[in-house]
Parts: C-alpha cells; structure tokens; sequence
C-alpha cells in the first residue's frame, strides 16, 4: 500500500468537501487540515503471506480502533 498516495486522496476528497463520511467532512470544514494528522501506527511484518494480508489488517484496523477510541471510516 502507497500510504503516501493514500493521505494525498484522503486530503483531496476533504479538501473538496466530498469525502463520503459526513462527520469526517464536517469536522475537516469546521477545523481544517492543521487539526488533523495522517500517521503510520504500525506496520506490518515483511513474512506475512500476500494472502494473509487482508486478514491482519482487519484485525489490526479493530485493535486501533479500540485502542484509540475512534470510528471507522
């Protein structure tokens, strides 16, 4: 995954107030880009199998979820 080319779409679709998660947007609108932040938690280990890579994400996406009390998109 090219997380570089991930923050530049996410930055976009807010920036042009069209992200499809309203509270997101309106939280974007309402405090702008300085008030958020786009950060590797962790990454994943070089051995995980391409297979097996969807499932970890998954479950790594639910313990930071948990673990920084947020929402998901």
């Amino acid at each position: 995954m090219d997380l570089r080319a991930a923050k530049n779409a996410l930055w976009f679709f807010l920036g042009s107030a069209q992200h499809q998660d309203a509270t997101l947007q309106a939280q974007w609108n309402a405090h702008g880009e300085q008030a958020f932040q786009f950060e590797v938690v962790e990454e994943i280990d070089a051995d995980v199998s391409a297979l097996s890579v969807a499932d970890v994400l998954k479950e790594r996406r639910i313990h930071w979820t948990a673990q920084l009390d947020a929402r998901t998109l």
